[in-house]
């Protein structure tokens, strides 16, 4: 005869699916709180599942943005939960740094295995390449930065201004107010890989669509274009001739990480 004073074990709750936003001194603002407004929003009992948005870096103190502003992770690289989407935003000045952050790149390297997806979006991508998460893969950045991804040899830079480009697991976005789009696309992935069963996909596109009212994303800029792809060259030309101080700081980054024999010599 059983014991009534022993109460029957409940049944395990699903753990929760885990969005992990990377931070790092230099990253950009909207990179970080796109992405994080949208998977807040995020319905997870569509996948019986409830979504944790949380954010690692190395240091549980404020760090600097690219702008004025501060933000403070809720873990460090030492904490942190399981990660199913681990995600890469971009930045500013202070990326140059993080393109050779061995601390940074090893936590990257260490938790991609285990994530089902392995995100970023604008330059966020030259820190995934860097810690080798793009190798034979074809991937996007922001519009400026393309050449910059291109050092990368083994990583292949698809065509055109994409917000977002999937190739199997690894999806990159293209620059900076690409973080809201992709993270939508990635609420509709994740529910269509997830739901199951045979209305998987209207399951999908019903919870992206909420989480766009919820956060009432309805784009109407003043202007079309956007991207190099959608505009004329004279609003082209000195913008990109803006970029080129930066572009050249993230190139050496680059050339120091792929090559540091070469640039010690040299130096």
């Amino acid at each position: 005869m059983s014991d009534p004073r022993i109460l029957p074990a409940a049944a395990p709750a699903s753990p929760p699916f885990t969005v992990g936003i990377v931070l790092y001194p230099g990253v950009d603002i909207l990179d970080v709180a796109g992405p994080h407004e949208v998977f807040g929003f995020f319905d997870g009992s569509v996948i019986d599942r409830t979504i944790q948005v949380a954010t690692v870096a190395a240091t549980t103190q404020p760090i600097p943005t690219s702008g004025p502003l501060k933000v403070v992770a809720q873990y460090d690289f030492y904490s942190s939960p399981h990660i199913d989407l681990l995600f890469v935003p971009g930045g500013g000045n202070g990326l140059q740094d993080a393109i050779g952050d061995t601390a940074l790149l090893d936590f990257l390297k260490q938790r991609a295995p285990e994530a089902r997806y392995v995100v970023s979006v604008c330059t966020g991508g030259l820190i995934l390449a860097s810690a080798g998460l793009l190798d034979g893969y074809q991937a996007t950045t922001h519009w400026a930065f393309i050449d910059c991804l291109k050092l990368f040899p083994t990583v292949t830079v698809v065509n055109g201004c994409p917000r977002w480009y999937k190739d199997r697991n690894r999806i990159t976005g293209g620059g900076i107010s690409s973080s809201v789009d992709e993270s939508l696309f990635m609420v509709q992935t994740i529910v269509t890989d997830l739901a199951g069963g045979p209305d998987a996909a209207d399951k999908a596109a019903l919870a992206a669509q909420k989480v766009q009212l919820s956060i009432q994303y309805h784009p109407d800029p003043p202007f079309p274009g956007g991207d190099p792809c959608s505009v004329a060259y004279d609003v082209f030309e000195p913008v990109n001739a803006g970029m080129t101080g930066f572009r050249g700081a993230l190139d050496a980054a680059i050339e120091a990480r792929l090559h540091p024999a070469k640039v010690t010599v040299e130096a």
